[in-house]
């Protein structure tokens, strides 16, 4: 569906002004730089920095004995781990596996889930295509098109296709993908959807580094594949969830939830009206509760962020002529406490929205070794995908560049949004950022040759981005 223009109605986010930190600031990173295994090890280890939690993969030769061994981490500086570098582990007493905890010098701490594989199961990707830039964006960033991810969700059967592509890490290495409105059913050899349904909202768990490790959340399979979260017991063609950004809190997940009312007999008649959250447990990953109105002001779903602060930010924006204007929240952690919103100068009970810079949309805000980013695409469905930076939560967004502009190919008939970055796949030093494809012919996403390569998000790995 067309949910830039939804997101872009319906939104909020900000700028501001905070002071810079103060003399005697004391660092809150917490990474792993590096993990080796000697002796065993084959090739480097994988290391995958999220804002929840992380995850390192080391390959080492078969069967070796892991019942005492001792692993060379490097930590950021100033922060500390444990078990310390050169304390013997027994991963083998664990399933190879074993976590990590760093504590930065401040006293933030950060658990690191260590598995150890064969180099059997070593992956040969991802394979990369690289693409060139030709002007076209910061000559400084090298692009390149994930073939893995793109063709594994070049899909047959079951979930072939939806937009609002979102990912987390969760503690045990698995990632929900979450999807919004999606097509279930089988796609012919010509791409074509022919016998499919669409639902509101979908979701999947990878299970493992293999794209092959793919589970399907919604009940059902095909077109007998049901919407994965529903408002109450409402029609669903009256109200529905479209999900969004989430985290891991005190051994659970938290998602925020758009919801959404038809307004209307026709297509685009439909409006924003609060962002609700959902809880799941872990690992089963099996509905908790729901928390409805969370807010009733803006559509905070659009992306949320984990601070060292303790903190975590919700964001969301509304577009203006030829600028954006953002509103955040902020809560203690636990996304189900008590929401306050930025003010311009400090923090209250009262949402404000305020001009941030021109030519954003979906907000995805990230923290990196001192600095806040932002990257989003540009409005009225433009090709550039932007980065700003900050060192504050809140703002102000300085040093925009840009980061990829889609093909030209995507527009005429065809549109693209959802630009989201994706932590949870994201290698040291790169960013992993997926976009939607739609048309301004919905129907052209079914029923047409060619259809199922539309209505559908696309992958790239970029490198340099500082």
């Amino acid at each position: 569906m067309n949910k830039m223009i939804f997101l872009l109605i319906a939104g909020g986010i900000l700028t501001s002004c905070m002071k810079s930190p103060l003399d005697g600031y004391l660092s809150q990173e917490r990474a792993v730089i590096s993990f080796r295994l000697p002796e065993h090890q084959v090739g480097e280890a994988e290391i995958v920095n999220g804002p929840d939690s992380a995850t390192i993969t080391v390959w080492v030769e078969n069967e070796p004995d892991l019942s005492a061994v001792s692993p060379l981490v490097t930590v950021s500086k100033g922060a500390e781990v444990l078990p310390a570098k050169g304390v013997k582990v027994n991963f083998a007493a664990n399933g190879n596996r074993y976590a990590y905890r760093v504590t930065s010098e401040s006293g933030a701490v950060k658990y690191w889930y260590v598995r150890i594989l064969s180099k059997n199961d070593q992956p040969a990707g991802p394979r990369l295509e690289l693409l060139q830039s030709n002007g076209r964006w910061d000559s400084r960033v090298n692009v390149y098109s994930d073939l893995d991810y793109n063709e594994y969700l070049t899909r047959y059967q079951n979930w072939n296709g939806g937009d609002g592509c979102y990912s987390v890490l969760l503690p045990d290495g698995r990632i929900i993908w979450s999807f919004q409105d999606s097509f279930f059913g089988s796609v012919s050899a010509d791409r074509n959807r022919t016998n499919n349904v669409m639902r509101r909202n979908a979701a999947h768990l990878q299970l493992d580094t293999s794209l092959q490790s793919f589970v399907q959340l919604n009940p059902g399979r095909g077109v007998e594949s049901q919407t994965w979260i529903k408002y109450g017991d409402a029609a669903e063609d009256q109200d529905w969830y479209w999900p969004g950004a989430g985290q891991v809190h005190d051994g659970k997940f938290q998602m925020l939830l758009s919801h959404v009312k038809k307004t209307g007999n026709g297509m685009w008649d439909f409006l924003h009206v609060s962002t609700d959250l959902a809880i799941f447990d872990l690992p089963s990953m099996q509905l908790n509760r729901i928390v409805k109105d969370k807010d009733l002001t803006a559509n905070y779903s659009a992306g949320s962020m984990k601070a060292p602060d303790g903190y975590t930010y919700m964001y969301a924006t509304e577009g203006g002529f030829l600028t954006s204007f953002m509103y955040v929240a902020r809560v203690a952690g636990d996304m189900s406490g008590k929401w306050e919103y930025y003010d311009g100068n400090g923090w209250s009970e009262t949402p404000v929205k305020y001009n941030v810079c021109s030519d954003i949309s979906q907000p995805n805000v990230f923290y990196d070794n001192g600095k806040y980013y932002l990257v989003s695409q540009q409005i009225i469905f433009g090709l550039d995908i932007y980065i700003f930076e900050s060192t504050t939560p809140v703002g102000p967004w300085t040093n925009k560049r840009t980061l990829y502009r889609v093909p030209e190919k995507y527009t005429g008939d065809m549109f693209t949004y959802n630009a989201f970055v994706h932590h949870a796949l994201s290698r040291e030093g790169e960013l992993v950022i997926s976009y939607n494809i739609n048309t301004h012919d919905f129907s052209t996403n079914f029923n047409k040759p060619g259809s199922a390569d539309r209505y559908r998000p696309y992958f790239v790995r970029v490198f340099n981005w500082k």
